[in-house]
């Protein structure tokens, strides 16, 4: 297994890591299994989320054997300082560790959200007080635009980003790694399975480990897929521009309804709606049928679907041509509470 150096933050980190979102979907025998095999295969880097469920305790569980040879990073989503140090501290309690060594700021999506975390209330200073105490090693931000990503690091000191890169998503991730290395901050890249559709996940893997990402974060739900990503990861072979092309179209046949590329095209929604991420909690309800987390995310979103006009604006400018306004009309229903009498009689016009 290739070791990088995360940054400048001197830890030492598998260039295939593990994600947590699968360890809430199966049992702790699983998990601990996953986790083995994993170190085994020289695996040292493990990052999940509070919002993953039992993640965190399950993590906790399988790697307290070795837990000084292992880096573990995990995030929260809260914005306020008060309730990102409760996050902390519940995470300390669930990994059973005295210490975490990244803890990052999880989804970062706008500047408004960035805005929100750096005021004097915000969930930054949580996580800066708690590394300055001892409890968190290095602080990280998780984001999905680069623009966003730079006004961070030129606010505040953050060790580690967290940014998508395959083969779909790609020049932006690109173009950030140079800055970064040049500031010293680690590289960690998340979605390299193209949010699950990735048809070849051998190549897709094999295409984020040649852009040189310090480490590459990898949800494995069983010893089989472990087996292959390793694999994939001793391979080293590089990826062609063709054959990169090929596993693009491919991914999308396996799409299960819509196939967002997050490539930004669509933040221009008039009516001020995140088009990109009311989509992922659609997808989230939808695909991965996590029904009552997506609708208690899509809860505190605003502006909420009810302020589309549906005007068809995403739609036009969408260079692939996606369904936005279809998924809307049924996120508009499916995101409501499940014993909404909004949701009962919108269902009963369409004939649900």
């Amino acid at each position: 297994m290739q070791l990088n150096t995360l940054g400048n933050t001197g830890l030492e980190v598998s260039r295939l890591g593990l994600g947590g979102i699968p360890f809430q979907y199966i049992s702790q025998t699983e998990t601990n299994d996953i986790i083995q095999a994993a170190h085994d295969g020289g695996v040292n880097m493990i990052y999940t989320s509070r919002m993953y469920r039992d993640s965190e305790h399950k993590i906790g569980l399988a790697a307290r054997r070795f837990r000084d040879q292992v880096v573990l990073g995990t995030s929260t989503h809260k914005r306020k300082k008060n309730e990102a140090l409760g996050d902390i501290r519940k995470s300390l309690e669930q990994f059973n560790t005295d210490v975490i060594d990244v803890y990052s700021l999880h989804n970062v999506l706008t500047l408004s959200v960035l805005r929100e975390i750096m005021s004097p209330g915000g969930a930054y200073h949580a996580l800066d007080e708690m590394r300055s105490a001892g409890y968190i090693r290095h602080v990280g931000i998780s984001a999905h635009q680069v623009e966003t990503v730079m006004t961070a690091l030129d606010q505040a000191a953050f060790d580690v980003v967290e940014f998508p890169l395959n083969i779909v998503d790609r020049e932006a991730a690109e173009g950030l790694m140079e800055t970064l290395r040049a500031r010293g901050v680690g590289f960690v890249s998340i979605k390299p399975m193209i949010f699950g559709y990735a048809a070849d996940s051998s190549l897709a893997l094999r295409y984020v480990f040649n852009q040189g990402p310090d480490s590459t974060i990898v949800g494995t739900y069983n010893l089989e897929e472990l087996q292959q990503n390793l694999a994939a990861e001793a391979d080293g072979s590089g990826v062609s521009e063709e054959e990169r092309l090929a596993a693009i179209a491919e991914s999308e046949k396996r799409c299960f309804k819509v196939f967002c590329r997050r490539c930004e095209t669509c933040v221009t929604c008039p009516q001020g709606i995140d088009i990109r991420q009311m989509l992922r909690w659609y997808e989230f309800f939808d695909r991965y049928h996590s029904w009552d987390w997506a609708r208690e995310r899509y809860r505190g979103v605003r502006p909420s679907l009810e302020a589309c006009d549906n005007c068809g604006v995403c739609e036009r400018e969408c260079p692939y041509h996606l369904p936005i306004k279809r998924e809307f009309a049924r996120a508009r229903i499916d995101l409501l509470p499940r014993n909404s009498l909004r949701r009962i009689y919108q269902k009963k016009l369409l004939g649900g």
